[in-house]
């Protein structure tokens, strides 16, 4: 549920929302998607293993977590790639691969869209405002 309390800084109408009132099926799916990130999902294999049809999975999906599946989906992965841009010395495909973006293109043009810059671009920004911090706080 880690995951999910991050994208409700990405969604603000979620910050008021309780997960103790989401149905037991959708928790059960916040937590299997969490677990299985890096590799393929789909929906069909999500609402199989909570026993419900794929429209009906989707209908309870949106009304408990006010997005699609798959923009929850996508939206992990960009927040789990913007956190290894951070954290990480990997390269941007070994860190597209391991939040299970297979696209290259897509994973650029969505991180981008998300975050107003290539990948490329957020590393580097990211890595000079801690370099003048740090260079900042040698200072004082």
């Amino acid at each position: 549920m880690r995951i999910f309390a991050d994208l409700c800084f990405d969604y603000s109408f979620l910050y008021f929302f309780h997960i103790e009132q989401m149905d037991y099926r959708i928790k059960e799916t916040l937590a299997k998607i969490e677990k299985g990130i890096s590799q393929h999902i789909s929906i069909q294999d999500l609402a199989d293993s909570v026993n419900v049809s794929v429209p009906h999975f989707q209908h309870l999906f949106k009304k408990n977590v006010h997005i699609s599946t798959s923009k929850y989906i996508n939206d992990m992965r960009l927040q789990n790639a913007r956190k290894l841009l951070e954290t990480s010395h990997l390269r941007i495909k070994e860190i597209r691969l391991k939040v299970g973006a297979t696209n290259e293109a897509h994973f650029i043009r969505d991180f981008k869209q998300k975050f107003g810059q290539t990948p490329t671009d957020y590393r580097r920004i990211f890595r000079n405002k801690d370099n003048e911090q740090e260079t900042t706080e040698n200072r004082q």
